[in-house]
């Protein structure tokens, strides 16, 4: 699209450190009285979730809230949501052959 703006963006992960990735779809669920489920509520959802759940649990977690919230309102866009753990750099081994 012509009119959006990307930036190039880098971070460094740590072990142990998760990323949620959403669509707006999450975002801007609406219920019966047109309300937004929103950011707030997206973030309320992810600081529910106990320390240490797995990403399933995340995601499943955040959409059981977005369900909670829209009740029987239609939907007019999809719910992509993406949870990623990074478990640290793959061990190498470093032994040499000594053939």
């Amino acid at each position: 699209m012509s009119m959006s703006k990307y930036r190039n963006t880098e971070i460094m992960l740590k072990k142990g450190d998760s990323i949620f990735v959403y669509t707006d779809g999450v975002a801007e669920a609406t219920d019966a009285n047109l309300q937004l489920f929103g950011t707030d509520r997206t973030l309320k959802a992810l600081n529910a979730v106990s320390a240490g759940a797995s990403q399933k649990e995340v995601l499943s977690s955040v959409h059981n809230a977005v369900d909670a919230f829209v009740k029987e309102a239609p939907q007019f866009d999809d719910l992509t949501m993406l949870g990623l753990k990074y478990y640290g750099a793959a061990e190498h081994d470093t032994t040499e052959d000594s053939q």
